[in-house]
């Protein structure tokens, strides 16, 4: 069976998206963790409060997306956990993925769904970079 390479990223960059009402899913991939950031108001007139929960202990360092000859998406990546650890994943389906993270106890929140979250926006975040640096060179 043959793959189509799609897009392939480097994650050398902080990503962040809102992912509920005052949730945001985070990427440092400095710090070689995901979390999930909760902004707490209770009033106007008190502070702010930020409350960061790690949910993955490691960080995708590079993502290939592939389409099979079934038209499925799979993606290629390497990750580096928080003990400086590097696993590659070679051409997989996402089930798989996790469940090579997951053997090897990395994930503390809400597992699949993340997953997926994770990889679409490094996706979706290299293409609108790609598509604004197209614009600048016009």
């Amino acid at each position: 069976m043959s793959n189509e390479l799609i897009t392939s990223v480097k994650v050398d960059e902080s990503l962040i998206r809102k992912i509920g009402n005052n949730q945001f899913l985070k990427i440092i991939p400095s710090e070689h963790k995901i979390e999930i950031s909760t902004i707490k108001q209770e009033k106007i007139t008190k502070p702010i409060e930020q409350v960061d929960k790690i949910i993955v202990k490691a960080c995708p360092v590079e993502v290939n997306l592939y389409k099979n000859e079934s038209n499925n998406f799979e993606y290629e990546t390497t990750w580096i956990t928080l003990d400086e650890e590097k696993i590659e994943i070679p051409i997989s389906d996402l089930k798989t993925i996790f469940t090579t993270l997951d053997e090897k106890d990395l994930f503390i929140y809400d597992k699949k769904l993340n997953l997926s979250n994770i990889l679409s926006m490094i996706i979706k975040q290299d293409t609108l970079k790609r598509k604004i640096n197209n614009i600048k060179d016009i």
